[in-house]
């Protein structure tokens, strides 16, 4: 019964979250110390960090590294049954790291046949170095540079900008670096790889090859991580294995996931010491581990942030029919896990709303967006909508087009449209005037010499016109007769 409500809760807390949530960090402050330098704790089903320390600085990750170098031969295996045959040859390496104490061996000796799957329990339960070389050498096409290459390629896909991989077994190397967010970014993606969590949480491992009888019969590999163990002082429920590592000249290093009401997380711890101020030998690893996760299950629950029938104000808009404004809410309710010693007043909302809305405006139309903050975090974005719907008003719309049509720049192309086209008018006016007045100008007479038969004709006319008048004057006067 409790198990179905926790998956009914879950159910209902992944329908209530209203924006990609993922990668916020809320970093509340525990009331213990955390020995490790680096560290991270981060909530798997909202990939929201709880709580951070030197999350982006560097440290050597030691064996973890051997994570990516199973992503790596994950994705590049076509059959876990895969046979490989163990060359010591490619063990010398080991005796000239610097410090010895670091290699750890899972009694693979020369000749040995191990399948891929035997030799990714061995790795990632033991830490053995003979495995992650074997693997790295097959999947690396017969070279261990190849294969590391590879694995810093695959930490670049990720977008682990702080990673560097020198080598697919963890042991000593100034140059390999990785922080605790980038190593978050590996095992998360790790976990999503089908037989991954499986061979990385197993508490113990019989390999099953045909040649045992060179062997202990009863030989088994089982977990660095003793957290698992109940007899373990550190052991806490829902603990689950993945990778440990220890270097000597750094200390201590874990990643470990545990589950609990529902609910999964992922712990990070980089860098603890071996010993305390008093030189006593310290787990301090597991100890913080420990307490961060009793914390994390004691202290942090659901909790509703924001209600999606929260309103955040109001906004005018322009040619509504009946109302000039409406009203907004949150698009849907947000919930996150939150300690129960902070003061969710403490929150600071960020109300950002659009401006010169005009109607229609229709109810969930998005008109703004609120960021949530702590401690100066964003923990969410979330979009605001409005309650309610606004109809256009035609009347108000013409209006407002009147209005402010002398103040748009439709006014200005107007009038520089009106301008052009007069000033294109006069033109052709000027020129076509000028071209009427070359077509009328009078035409200069153009004199030329008379042929000589029209002068006989003008001097025939002549000589009877003169013979006319001659008769006309030898008349007598009308009353001498």
């Amino acid at each position: 019964m409790k198990r179905i409500l926790s998956v009914c809760m879950s159910f209902l807390i992944l329908c209530c979250f209203c924006t990609d949530l993922r990668g916020h960090a809320l970093n509340f402050t525990p009331n213990f110390e955390i020995h490790s330098e680096g560290a991270l704790l981060l909530n798997l089903d909202t990939d929201t960090v709880l709580y951070q320390k030197n999350a982006d600085s560097q440290f050597m990750p030691g064996a973890l590294a051997q994570i990516m170098t199973a992503i790596v031969v994950l994705e590049n295996c076509q059959n876990l049954s895969t046979n490989i045959t163990a060359d010591s040859g490619l063990y010398t390496q080991f005796s000239t790291t610097e410090y010895p104490d670091d290699v750890l061996y899972a009694g693979i000796k020369d000749g040995d046949i191990l399948s891929v799957e035997e030799l990714l329990y061995a790795m990632l339960l033991t830490s053995s170095c003979e495995a992650s070389v074997l693997l790295a050498n097959h999947f690396g096409d017969g070279s261990v540079p190849n294969f590391v290459a590879k694995m810093n390629a695959k930490a670049k896909e990720l977008g682990c900008t702080k990673t560097n991989f020198t080598n697919p077994t963890g042991i000593y190397n100034s140059a390999q670096k990785t922080t605790a967010n980038d190593m978050a970014i590996i095992t998360k993606y790790a976990l999503t790889l089908g037989r991954f969590e499986s061979i990385a949480c197993a508490e113990s491992f019989s390999p099953y090859t045909p040649n045992l009888d060179r062997h202990n019969p009863d030989w088994t590999w089982t977990h660095t991580n003793t957290m698992m163990q109940t007899v373990n002082n550190y052991h806490i429920s829902g603990i689950k294995g993945i990778k440990t590592a220890n270097l000597s000249a750094q200390g201590r290093n874990i990643v470990t996931k545990a589950s609990k009401d529902g609910n999964s997380y992922l712990v990070i711890l980089l860098a603890a010491p071996f010993e305390d101020a008093e030189g006593n030998l310290r787990y301090y690893h597991q100890a913080d581990a420990y307490s961060l996760l009793k914390w994390v299950y004691e202290h942090f629950t659901y909790q509703t942030i924001l209600s999606d029938s929260t309103e955040l104000g109001q906004i005018k808009v322009e040619n509504g029919d009946g109302s000039d404004y409406v009203l907004v809410r949150p698009k849907q309710t947000f919930m996150t896990l939150w300690y129960d010693m902070a003061d969710t007043a403490s929150i600071v909302q960020e109300v950002s709303l659009d401006q010169n809305v005009s109607a229609p405006v229709n109810e969930g139309d998005k008109l703004g967006e609120v960021t949530l903050k702590f401690s100066g975090e964003v923990i969410a974005k979330i979009d605001l909508v409005a309650t309610s719907s606004v109809k256009l008003s035609s009347y108000k719309y013409y209006m407002a087009l009147i209005q402010h049509f002398p103040k748009t720049d439709w006014l200005l192309k107007a009038v520089l449209i009106s301008l052009l086209l007069c000033a294109i008018y006069i033109a052709l006016c000027v020129y076509s005037h000028i071209c009427h007045k070359q077509k009328i100008k009078p035409v200069q007479p153009v004199h030329l010499k008379p042929r000589a038969s029209e002068v006989k004709r003008e001097a025939a006319r002549k000589a009877s016109k003169e013979r006319k008048q001659q008769k006309t004057n030898r008349k007598p006067p009308a009353d001498s007769q």
